[in-house]
């Protein structure tokens, strides 16, 4: 218990003096290895991930769209490593115009379109097999959403450039990441592109955080 205190304690200071984080980081040298499609498609079907539609597991998503529907009414989202579209659950009280959700797992996929098929026949909802390196849509929204998957995705810069084209002229990045010293290396990376219009951490119960934000990226 004392080192998960710890450990916290670090992770949050860190998030304004990237400094201290970089003192304590574990193989600071490695790269982030994105885990292979096989991975997650295996455990979609045994039902790891059940558990984040638990209301415990939920309260990053609840504030991220807040902030999103505080900022754009009956907002267009575009969700990448969108898993099942979990956010959805979240952003549904406040009436969406639009949320496609893009994730690289068919079983993930197939299961969320099982249990939004309402949403997608009344055309509000979609759900799309794609690599969220590389998708492309015509489509524009207010917020391109990337809610814990960003450190699977390549160089953050690269990313935004991607999206950017996609984003309203008064649009922004959603970013949801659970509190980890490498992940934030990538945060403090994306803070440079543009201004950060929300930010918050959520601790929760057994130790963990998640950071919420909302980014405008430079044109």
């Amino acid at each position: 218990m004392a080192y998960l205190r710890w450990r916290r304690f670090v992770e949050l200071v860190s998030l304004d003096r990237p400094w201290i984080g970089e003192l304590f980081m574990r193989k600071r040298h490695e790269s982030i290895v994105a885990a292979p499609v096989e991975k997650w498609d295996r455990e979609y079907r045994e039902g790891v991930y059940d558990r984040l539609a638990r209301s415990d597991q939920r309260h990053h998503h609840r504030l991220l769209a807040a902030m999103i529907a505080d900022r754009w009414p009956r907002p267009r989202v575009l969700e990448i490593g969108a898993g099942e579209g979990v956010l959805f659950e979240a952003l549904r009280a406040h009436a969406p115009a639009r949320y496609v959700g893009v994730d690289f797992s068919a079983p993930a996929v197939e299961l969320g379109l099982q249990r939004l098929s309402a949403e997608r026949a009344a055309g509000q909802v979609d759900l799309l097999l794609g690599d969220g390196r590389t998708f492309r849509t015509d489509e524009t929204f207010d917020v391109v959403v990337f809610s814990e998957c960003i450190e699977h995705l390549g160089e953050v810069e690269d990313l935004i450039a991607h999206y950017t084209p996609n984003l309203k002229p008064d649009g922004g990045m959603g970013l949801t990441m659970w509190l980890a010293l490498k992940p934030l290396r990538l945060w403090h990376r994306l803070k440079r592109l543009g201004p950060v219009l929300d930010e918050a951490t959520i601790n929760t119960p057994w130790g963990g955080g998640w950071l919420v934000a909302v980014v405008r990226p430079a044109k």
